[in-house]
């Protein structure tokens, strides 16, 4: 029966412009199978007349779609390339010349996914020439009815196309196909916002391009930091299940319960901590890194690597004698103060391995472990030349030594590194690189592992 009926809410909307009145929308939600065969997924092809543009999709990037399918399965998708073929070979293997198209698609065998114990997306957005909005007992429709779409699937003037969504569209896509491999009765509704008639089909979508710019452009996403704050939460009690999950959960200890950044951590999105300050996002992203060496250090336990990364923090923080300048208020650092800020403490989260085996070391006092870690880093900092009156270099010296802007934090990183080990003062510019690998590879041997 080509004939197709629909169940629809048709939502109230006091902000749509005089002139798009009368351009309908409603919600539902359309089984991924069917969508698939009334929305044949056409690449946007850039063109310089934009009365000749007929289409907004962007070329598919299918790693993503496959990423997609196994975020839904909650598995890896092996043999990526070859599932894609068969799979989508009807809909988009004839369009293999076409400009922007890929096909067949360069895929890694193996693609993995995200842990998640509610895997789902959120709406897609689909417009469609050629069907209409009905009540249910045949009569008008006023907003916020429950309704009817209809429309029928072998009308030439029937055009569903995608305004935002067609990544999850063609990934749920793949996830029920592999799902019918053992469940052929395997089906799922995506939940979709539609608009009816907002572009004749004889014209340009010009109005579904300006949603799609309005919804990935400037509807502005949240930020990295403020995700990394929630992770732990959507967990509950369990423990992390991988090194990006400890990683987290380390963030969070040190931006809350313990060492030198308590309180100070940026979450950007909700202005959280101190100004000039490393994100919490960028010190999970630079904690995950280690997490390894830790662990085959026999530091596993997450409050032993809490304990341990705040020990380091805390001493590289005295031995740049700028510890303790922020003002009265807690809320400000020195202007000229950089040995917060992100690029910073990052790299020296990258030379813990170093910290390691230097308390590891035949020459390492005992007792405690952030004196003999601060001594060692005020070492460190002279022979790198990085003191001026017994502080760390000023701001201004920071940025003139090159390590803002463009590859700064690699060549900061490389410094900290060649003077890790030794006693000199490190050699020229242009042989602090091969130091700096030298002393990474000679640590990681000492450990019984690489660092990188």
């Amino acid at each position: 029966m080509s004939i197709q009926s629909i169940s629809v809410i048709v939502p109230a909307n006091p902000f749509v412009q005089t002139g798009m009145t009368n351009a309908k929308h409603c919600l539902t939600a359309l089984d991924v199978m069917r969508l698939m065969e009334w929305w044949p997924g056409k690449a946007h092809a850039p063109h310089r007349n934009p009365n000749k543009v007929k289409a907004i999709q962007r070329s598919l990037d299918w790693k993503r779609v496959v990423q997609i399918a196994a975020y839904l399965l909650q598995r890896e998708v092996d043999e990526a390339g070859e599932r894609v073929k068969m799979v989508f070979k009807e809909f988009y293997s004839g369009k293999s010349k076409e400009r922007g198209s890929e096909w067949p698609p360069k895929l890694p065998k193996v693609v993995g996914y995200q842990r998640s114990t509610y895997p789902t997306f959120s709406n897609v957005l689909l417009h469609v020439n050629g069907a209409k909005i009905k009540g249910l007992q045949g009569g008008p429709v006023s907003n916020g009815d429950a309704a009817q779409l209809v429309f029928d699937a072998n009308d030439s003037g029937l055009n569903f196309s995608v305004i935002d969504g067609q990544h999850r569209i063609n990934g749920a896509y793949l996830a029920i196909s592999i799902l019918r491999e053992t469940d052929k009765d395997a089906k799922w509704e995506i939940p979709a916002e539609i608009f009816l008639d907002l572009d004749k089909i004889s014209e340009p979508p010009r109005n579904q391009a300006q949603i799609f710019i309005d919804v990935n452009f400037y509807q502005k996403k949240v930020d990295r930091s403020l995700v990394s704050d929630l992770y732990p939460t959507t967990r509950g009690g369990r423990d992390a299940l991988d090194h990006k999950e400890r990683a987290q959960d380390l963030g969070r200890k040190l931006m809350l319960e313990i060492g030198p950044l308590v309180g100070m951590i940026q979450i950007p999105g909700i202005k959280y901590g101190v100004k000039d300050v490393v994100t919490l996002a960028t010190l999970v992203s630079a904690l995950e890194d280690v997490i390894p060496v830790l662990d085959s250090s026999g530091i596993s336990s997450l409050e032993g690597q809490a304990d341990f990364v705040a020990d380091c923090l805390e001493a590289w923080l005295l031995a740049t004698g700028r510890k303790h300048e922020l003002t009265e208020s807690e809320q400000d650092l020195d202007a000229e103060n950089v040995v917060y800020q992100g690029r910073i403490l990052v790299s020296v989260i990258n030379i813990i391995p170093a910290c390691i085996w230097k308390l590891n070391s035949p020459d390492a006092k005992s007792g405690d472990r952030v004196s003999a870690l601060a001594v060692w880093f005020r070492g460190l900092l002279k022979r790198a030349r990085l003191l001026s009156d017994s502080k760390f270099i000023e701001k201004a010296k920071f940025k003139q030594r090159g390590f803002l802007g463009s590859g700064g934090i690699g060549r900061f990183r490389d410094l900290l590194w060649a003077a890790a080990i030794g006693t000199s003062e490190v050699g020229s510019d242009a042989k602090i690189a091969e130091e700096a690998n030298a002393n990474r590879t000679l640590t990681g041997r000492r450990l019984g592992g690489e660092s990188r």
